[in-house]
């Protein structure tokens, strides 16, 4: 049995990827109650909760994909994949990380504890079977999104915004399909490199099943569509949250063009430069879409807690 390490423990749960679990303070954010302590740190746990929740999903999905993440160019080098850490011992972990959301979500009441229950389960079913179906493989994973948007929402005692969570959504399915979309190109790149052909955007259904079982069903072209029209569906609810969501002051609708900006720049690193396979990764490094997010954050605080005022009619 292999010697667990920090290391191998630190990848096995992708905290990386904890990232997505910053949409958990959207409640306390939009809701206005950012400096309010006691919502602040409510919100602090049921990050925190899912956090752990989705370490523990992360594990049980490692587990079901250990043979198929040993083809994978990049997905070998997970812990349990590369023979870090074994399945039991992956076990154990999984079952620690899912007490500890157990008991997080439990502080939080019986409404936070059943979404956790509700994303852990959808997740298991993702990596059980859904995740190689078509459309709902992206489904699941925008489902995951709102979820996560709903706890932080309870926690904070607020209402969201139906603006928002359709957003939110689409978004969640952009970048979903994005990651096919950059996938898809990997696995074509890597067809070039390995024999000369034309590329294209259909590959080989037994080939590409290696690695993702679901990416047979789609192809460049049609991932293309599903990208604009996420996009394009994302910018639209954002842009009437904006508007109708704040009838009587229609400043925030300054925070518009940094999301449209945002969305372009993710658009080209996917189409362009064949990125998007680790929407994570983007974030820590791509520089324009860190100054897109800073400047909607500055323009959003301004308008929301500093009082900037803009007449709109």
């Amino acid at each position: 049995m292999p010697s667990l390490t920090p290391r191998g423990l630190i990848k096995l749960v992708r905290p990386r990827q904890w990232t997505k679990n910053l949409v958990c303070f959207a409640g306390v954010f939009f809701g206005h109650r950012v400096f309010e302590d006691h919502y602040a740190l409510r919100a602090c746990i049921a990050a925190a909760a899912f956090c752990a929740a989705s370490g523990a999903v992360y594990i049980f999905n490692d587990i079901m994909d250990r043979d198929r993440d040993r083809k994978h160019a990049s997905k070998k080098f997970r812990p349990i994949a590369a023979g870090e850490v074994s399945v039991p011992q992956a076990i154990v972990l999984a079952a620690l990380f899912l007490a500890a959301a157990i008991g997080l979500g439990a502080m939080l009441g019986l409404t936070v504890l059943g979404i956790l229950a509700g994303y852990v389960l959808l997740n298991i079913s993702y990596s059980a079977g859904l995740k190689n179906l078509s459309l709902v493989d992206a489904t699941v994973v925008a489902i995951g999104f709102i979820l996560r948007i709903y706890a932080g929402t309870v926690a904070a005692a607020v209402a969201p915004s139906a603006w928002l969570l359709l957003c939110a959504f689409f978004l969640a399915l952009f970048l979903a399909f994005g990651k096919r979309r950059a996938e898809v190109n990997a696995f074509t790149g890597q067809l070039t490199a390995s024999r000369t052909i034309v590329e294209e955007p259909d590959a080989p259904a037994a080939d590409i099943s290696a690695t993702r079982g679901v990416l047979h069903k789609y192809n460049v072209a049609i991932l293309d569509r599903f990208c604009n029209i996420c996009a394009t569906l994302t910018i639209a609810t954002y842009a009437l949250f904006t508007v109708l969501g704040h009838p009587g002051d229609r400043t925030l609708i300054i925070t518009t063009p940094p999301v449209v900006l945002g969305i372009f720049r993710y658009l080209l690193l996917i189409e362009r430069y064949h990125e998007g396979e680790a929407p994570d990764a983007i974030l820590f490094k791509d520089w324009a879409i860190q100054m897109a997010i800073l400047l909607w954050f500055i323009l959003f605080v301004a308008a929301t807690y500093l009082g900037l005022h803009i007449d709109v009619i």
